[in-house]
């Protein structure tokens, strides 16, 4: 952690940080298989064969998630996206890390799949399988499976994307521009669904986008470095450590690190469920309060100034871009926020004071899996095509 937790923390920080103590997660041996192997494959026999430097790329999945079909609509996709960043780089060495998580049972299916969707791949994919859940295992276990190959980069993508043209290559293009520093990540597109939950969504993100965009884990492309050591038990989520790990309070731009490419678009749908939608939501928040408790001061002061609850006045600067009543909308919608994000504040507190701190944090949605790129093939075949 470039702050280092602990240091230049004020008091109500370090009362925040001792109500959440999180079990670490040991590292769990994995099952790797590759492409045209008839079986499992010993981990030293796997890092000797692999290309040295590069870009490590990562999909992230679950058994699950989806069916076999889905997984493989996305995985192609991905195949697709890094077809044209070999034809625009042909000299970098990329090597796919396909992670597949399973549950009780469920070893031999997630296997099975791993088999399957390497067969996709002639250039030659890792799958590697490993229990779940938790989508921060799976990015670790890679990190640690890898960490001698000397990739100057991380390439992040989730199932549920649908990548627009050339969105992989852009990124890859833009990243080396910057000399392999910082984070570079796609605009997203956030599609809505019917539900009501979901319109709700839509209209709130609409009113609360932060004046300063910031990559998401979702499409991201990301110096290694900032990951050399893993992903802490303690944050919530990945582009929340890399945000947190590259925010530059002393800058006149704090986010100057971090980089957010018009040009290379890609798409997702929100979560439908009320339920599932409350569960992101908790979770976003108990991130965005056990990271500033965690981080130097000058660096949370910025993020909740500067980017989380920017427009709510005094707290923050006025953001009136839009009109004084879209300007007011943002301020009720971030001061709602900042009431919940106190409350959570002061129950870890507690927590801490009892000596009863909280140990996890549920996950998000646990399933109501929609890929555009699945849609997109189902429209396809509706069509006769």
């Amino acid at each position: 952690m470039r702050g280092g937790t602990g240091d230049g923390r004020i008091w109500w920080q370090r009362a925040v940080a001792r109500g959440f103590d999180p079990v670490a997660v040991p590292y769990d041996p994995v099952a790797l298989v590759r492409s045209g192997a008839q079986g499992e494959e010993a981990a030293d026999d796997v890092m000797s064969e692999l290309p040295r430097g590069g870009l490590g790329v990562l999909l992230p999945s679950y058994v699950a998630r989806c069916d076999a079909q889905a997984h493989a609509t996305a995985f192609r996709q991905l195949l697709d996206g890094l077809d044209e960043v070999r034809e625009t780089h042909p000299g970098l060495p990329l090597t796919v890390w396909l992670g597949m998580q399973y549950g009780p049972g469920e070893l031999p299916e997630a296997l099975d799949r791993l088999r399957r969707l390497t067969a996709l791949d002639p250039a030659g994919t890792v799958g590697f399988a490993l229990p779940g859940p938790g989508k921060l295992r799976t990015v670790n276990a890679a990190l640690h499976l890898s960490r001698r190959l000397g990739y100057a980069g991380w390439l992040w993508t989730d199932d549920d994307i649908r990548l627009g043209p050339g969105c992989l290559a852009r990124l890859v293009a833009r990243f080396q521009e910057r000399g392999c520093t910082g984070a570079v990540g796609a605009h997203l597109v956030a599609l809505p669904r019917t539900s009501a939950a979901s319109r709700t969504m839509a209209r709130i993100s609409g009113v609360t986008v932060p004046p300063g965009a910031y990559p998401a884990a979702a499409c991201m492309l990301v110096a290694a470095d900032v990951v050399a050591d893993g992903i802490p038990a303690r944050r919530l989520a990945d582009d929340g450590h890399v945000l947190f790990e590259l925010l530059d309070p002393g800058a006149a731009d704090p986010l100057h690190d971090l980089e957010v490419l018009p040009d290379a678009q890609g798409s997702f749908y929100r979560v439908s469920r009320a339920h599932d939608t409350l569960r992101r939501l908790r979770r976003s928040l108990y991130s965005h309060v056990t990271s500033t408790a965690d981080y130097p001061w000058a660096t949370a002061r910025t993020y909740l100034t500067r980017v989380l609850f920017h427009g709510l006045w005094p707290l923050a600067s006025w953001h009136g871009s839009g009109g004084t009543v879209r300007g007011l909308k943002r301020w009720t919608v971030k001061a709602v926020h900042l009431t919940w994000f106190c409350s959570v504040a002061a129950g870890l507190a507690a927590r801490g004071l009892a000596g009863r701190p909280l140990r996890q944090v549920a996950w998000g949605d646990e399933g109501d899996f929609r890929s555009p790129a699945a849609e997109a093939s189902r429209d396809l075949v509706a069509r006769g095509r």
